[in-house]
Formats: structure tokens, sequence, C-alpha cells
């Protein structure tokens, strides 16, 4: 099952759920206040194949 990271629109906390893909998320609770409907937030993910992910923050410029 995969790993979702949802952040709470109250108070700004962020926590992981598993779930399934097609699971109902309506239900969803923020752990730490309780609020409901915590958005789901795009994360990073590790690979183990050793090569680079070639993720950045934006473009560089070499001088």
């Amino acid at each position: 099952m995969p790993i979702y990271e949802y952040e709470c629109r109250k108070c700004k906390e962020r926590f992981e759920v598993i779930q399934g893909i097609n699971e109902d998320t309506t239900a969803l609770q923020c752990p730490k206040c309780m609020a409901d409907k915590p958005k789901r937030v795009l994360s990073g993910f590790y690979s183990t194949s050793g090569k680079s992910t070639g993720l950045s923050c934006g473009p560089t410029s070499s001088t």
C-alpha cells in the first residue's frame, strides 16, 4: 500500500497515512488537532537504484 503525506488545513501539521489507492479519505483527521479534511501534499521519494533522482529546487546557473 502507498504512503500518502497530508497537511492539516488548520494547524499545518504534516503526517503520513498508509492507505489503498481507492480508499475513502473523507474520514481523515489531523492526529494533532483532530480537524477534518487535511490536504494531500506532494512529497519526495527515495530510490535505492543508486542513481541520482535529479531533483532540484529550480534552475541553476554557473558563472
